[in-house]
């Protein structure tokens, strides 16, 4: 089992860290007392389902759980080799604007009479954290996908195999647009299966409604255009830190047209490397209300 710990200084960039790992696979868990990480670390492995990679979250916070700083995890670390423990960093003046522009509170300012003498505090605090680190990275200047990167690096994925994962989805538009999807294609120009009698009560997943949607010139230059737009659309979004895109296909009623073009883009995907599912919205809805 994989162990990354992160920890650091407030405001440098852990939240964004853990969220960053959860997307790689790891099963995470944010701002763990470090007394209970080697408890937590025990549980999962001697739980019935298997976790491969795990990512936790200690700082500062922890320390009201604590009566003294020497826990056991510098032993259980030098005894591993399947552990990291990631320390976060940033300078006190990025801190401080920070904290400025969240307007939130630190964890030490009830203890302390400002943020400066706060930040000060936590960096005594974190000081034995910092010096059990296998890596120090300091977020100072650096965006998301730039810390995404230096991550991918300390627990060796290897870039092309974090590709965005691709949701596919086909629908009606008789029955409302989908929320939230990153792209929406109409499909409705296309001639319409339904008013073939022998390919009504047929769906887009029977070969013989998707060879009458493809027999059209018009369908196979726009998907050959679709899909080039995609093959260079997507890897782009890898580069703002998104590993999820959601494409949405629409029809009349989301049954001949959109759920051809949806299983034809998931093959190509699929075909390309990509980690793809597929689901018809509307598929199964009373065929004769049109």
């Amino acid at each position: 089992m994989k162990i990354i710990i992160i920890t650091g200084m407030s405001g440098a960039g852990k939240s964004q860290a853990i969220q960053i790992l959860e997307d790689l696979g790891y099963f995470c868990v944010d701002n763990i007392p470090p007394q209970l990480i080697l408890t937590f670390i025990n549980l999962c492995q001697q739980s019935a389902t298997e976790i491969e990679k795990i990512a936790l979250v200690t700082d500062v916070r922890g320390d009201v759980f604590l009566d003294g700083k020497d826990i056991p995890l510098a032993e259980y670390k030098a005894a591993k080799d399947d552990i990291k423990l990631i320390f976060l960093n940033a300078r006190d003046e990025v801190l401080v604007s920070r904290y400025q522009e969240t307007r939130r509170d630190h964890p030490l300012t009830d203890s302390t009479s400002n943020l400066i003498e706060a930040i000060r505090q936590e960096r005594i605090s974190l000081e034995h954290f910092r010096e059990m680190a296998d890596e120090v990275i300091d977020t100072s200047d650096i965006k998301v996908n730039e810390l995404k990167e230096q991550l991918e690096k300390i627990v060796e994925i290897d870039r092309d195999h974090s590709k965005p994962k691709v949701k596919i989805y086909s629908f009606g538009f008789k029955y409302a647009s989908p929320m939230g999807a990153d792209f929406v294609f109409d499909v409705r120009f296309l001639p319409n299966p339904f008013y073939k009698q022998e390919l009504r009560n047929l769906t887009g997943e029977d070969q013989p409604v998707r060879d009458y949607v493809m027999s059209f010139r018009e369908a196979q230059i726009f998907y050959d255009k679709l899909l080039d737009l995609l093959e260079f659309v997507i890897p782009q979004f890898a580069k703002v830190s998104k590993n999820t895109v959601e494409i949405a296909i629409g029809c009349t009623g989301g049954q001949h047209r959109s759920v051809t073009y949806a299983c034809l883009l998931n093959k190509a995907l699929k075909e390309k490397g990509y980690e793809t599912t597929i689901k018809h919205r509307d598929i199964k809805r009373n065929r004769l209300d049109h």
